[in-house]
């Protein structure tokens, strides 16, 4: 089908030029990155101004004959893209009109002409190849089978993994250097919004094998910056200079009938060249035989290129639906913005899990880690860690190579039980088992900055920054680290940062007031603490810290009311006697708050740890009650 145009060469329309013999789009003379088959959407649009066109024509001009795409999720995506680019409104558009359940009109004025009667300018001769194949999707319904759908979805998924790995063995020039992918979120197409933990779920999978591969090699963004990017309508080469990425994968998930669909294309960022494009419908009945055969041939791929590793990957997922369902909410409610209730909840649903399979080792994971949450919060740090060594160790008995359980529990040997040695093991064997797991370097980190063993540290929190770039916290973390490390100017910039990234972060300013008390700068701290506690609601976040900085600071009143708050409400939840100690100790009450710290000791809680860099507690350095104190908790080790 040709363009009902006289053969234009260029469409111009507001300040945009549309070169279709170089297949480029111009903004006052520069070039704008659209990728092939949105460029194709949009000229063929623009070549008929006015006209209703509908989707099956788009079809027919941009997927004619028998490629197989699922041509209306990436109708979507084009259209999608090709706004972003002309910063036009889906709402309120100049350019391109939506008629729902009809097609599009191209409702901007158009200028045809020859390519020899616009500006003067070097084009591209080269031309864009168009992908194989685009993503899929159509009107899904609800997802039935619960126990084939869990199968068939994470056979997908391996997959995926063996066509991503395929390919990154087939081009060995990049062997040399390390790539980087981003796993944006999956899209929910089950036809159900309720069902958007699965989907996010399998995304979180497809970053967590991906991540696993090697390292070295394969560096995979983390979850909380990839989940930023959902919905956003940035085009691939923005989300790619943004994130430092070399490639792009999408996917969505869908049932239709009695099988399951799962579609994905990887994206090359510097051309935004569809590289592989595919969807794999497959009915229940081949799934278990599909999923050993995908799992050899990874493990074949792996050994050619990207190191050795010790047979295929061992799937950790149930045969319950209901129970990987469970855990999947229970986990997301540990992600992000954490309350005493999501945590409870979390904890529920963790239950639920166990309950519906007795030997499914994730749930107890997930279970180890909110009880863990629980310490300082709704429980005693003694009995939330008690509850969350039981549950880890349950998880290992399952499953001894499981990462995210030697997690929960070197936390739990290192800030319940004070085994620095143990932990400190089992931090090692979790990222031998899972290179990338996030949480692994993340605790890793703290425990060795504890340890006095800054420098690696440093180290593991900068990587903790490259694998997930946009997270407020890690960026806030990496910040903690330099500060403990004495590096004051590098603590201060990388705080600053954070807050440009997030300006709602509750943490960062806790951390930004630290920096500044420990400085004796106690006008900046009282500001940081302040904005820290407006931020924090109704939890007691940040109130300890302003009340001492307000009682160094000359405005011991206002500090003393909030430390006669904080014993109150010790009457209904837990409060931190740690935190009440250091408000004693520059308060000058060094036997109030060394009687705190011993029944700290004795509830085994988890923020003595940290005292020896506390620097209120320096007044209490020649006491022999507390030395006793910092001998029974450990002292730092040398590696």
């Amino acid at each position: 089908m040709r363009l009902r145009t006289q053969n234009p060469s260029v469409i111009r329309f507001e300040n945009y030029e549309l070169d279709l013999a170089a297949e480029e789009l111009r903004k006052q003379g520069s070039s704008l990155r659209l990728q092939p088959q949105p460029f194709k959407i949009l000229a063929y649009l623009a070549s008929r101004p006015g006209e209703l066109i509908t989707r099956q024509e788009l079809r027919d001009h941009v997927w004619p004959g028998d490629t197989f795409v699922d041509f209306d999720l990436a109708i979507n995506q084009a259209i999608k893209q090709i706004r972003a680019v002309l910063n036009d409104d889906a709402e309120r558009p100049r350019v391109i009109a939506t008629l729902p359940r009809r097609g599009y009109r191209f409702i901007a004025k158009t200028v045809p002409t020859t390519a020899a009667e616009g500006p003067s300018q070097k084009v591209s001769s080269e031309r864009h190849e168009e992908s194989r194949k685009n993503l899929a999707a159509s009107t899904p319904s609800v997802l039935r089978n619960s126990r084939a759908r869990l199968s068939v979805a994470f056979g997908a998924m391996v997959l995926l993994i063996a066509v991503v790995i395929a390919y990154r063995v087939a081009t060995p020039k990049h062997l040399a250097t390390q790539m980087r992918i981003v796993v944006l979120p999956f899209q929910n197409l089950t036809g159900d919004p309720s069902q958007e933990f699965f989907a996010d779920g399998m995304t979180e999978e497809m970053i967590s094998q991906l991540g696993a591969l090697d390292p070295k090699r394969l560096g995979v963004i983390a979850r909380t910056s990839a989940v930023k990017y959902k919905n956003s309508g940035k085009g691939i080469d923005q989300i790619g200079h943004e994130l430092g990425v070399d490639y792009v994968l999408e996917g969505s998930v869908r049932e239709a009938g009695s099988r399951v669909r799962v579609t994905a294309q990887l994206i090359r960022v510097s051309d935004q060249m569809h590289v592989w494009s595919e969807s794999f419908d497959r009915g229940f009945k081949d799934v278990v035989e599909l999923q050993s055969d995908v799992a050899q041939t990874i493990a074949r791929r792996i050994d050619i290129g990207l190191g050795q590793r010790r047979g295929a990957p061992q799937p950790a997922t149930p045969l319950s639906w209901e129970a990987y369902s469970a855990y999947l909410k229970g986990r997301h409610l540990l992600l992000d913005n954490k309350t005493d209730t999501t945590i409870a909840v979390a904890l529920q649903y963790f239950q639920r899990a166990i309950e519906r399979d007795p030997n499914f080792a994730l749930g107890y994971a997930g279970q180890a880690d909110a009880y863990a949450e629980q310490a300082d919060a709704d429980l005693a740090p003694e009995k939330a860690f008690a509850l969350s060594k039981q549950a880890a160790l349950r998880a290992l008995s399952i499953n001894p190579d499981l990462a995210e359980a030697h997690v929960s529990l070197a936390n739990a040997l290192f800030y319940s039980e004070w085994k620095w040695t143990d932990a400190e093991r089992e931090y090692k064997r979790a990222l031998e088992l899972k290179p990338a797991y996030e949480e692994a370097h993340h605790s890793y980190s703290h425990y060795l900055t504890l340890a006095g063993r800054h420098e690696e540290a440093l180290q593991e929190s900068q990587f903790l920054l490259r694998l997930d770039p946009l997270s407020s916290h890690m960026n806030s973390h990496l910040g903690l680290a330099y500060l403990k490390a004495g590096c004051f100017d590098e603590a201060l910039a990388q705080f600053k940062k954070t807050i440009a990234l997030d300006p709602s972060y509750t943490r960062q300013y806790v951390h930004f007031g630290y920096a500044y008390e420990s400085h004796n700068m106690f006008p900046e701290a009282i500001a940081a603490y302040r904005k820290g506690v407006s931020l924090a609601g109704e939890t007691l976040e940040g109130q300890a810290d302003l009340a001492r900085a307000l009682i160094e600071g000359g405005e011991k009143k206002e500090g003393l009311m909030i430390l006669r708050r904080l014993e109150s409400e010790e009457k209904r939840r837990h409060v931190s006697l740690v935190d009440l100690a250091g408000i004693y100790s520059v308060l000058g009450d060094r036997e109030k708050a060394l009687t705190l710290l011993e029944s700290a000791l004795e509830q085994h809680n988890g923020r003595l740890l940290f005292i020896r860099q506390y620097h209120e507690f320096n007044s209490l350095q020649n006491s022999p009650r507390y030395t006793r104190i910092l001998q029974a908790i450990g002292a730092p080790t040398a590696p």
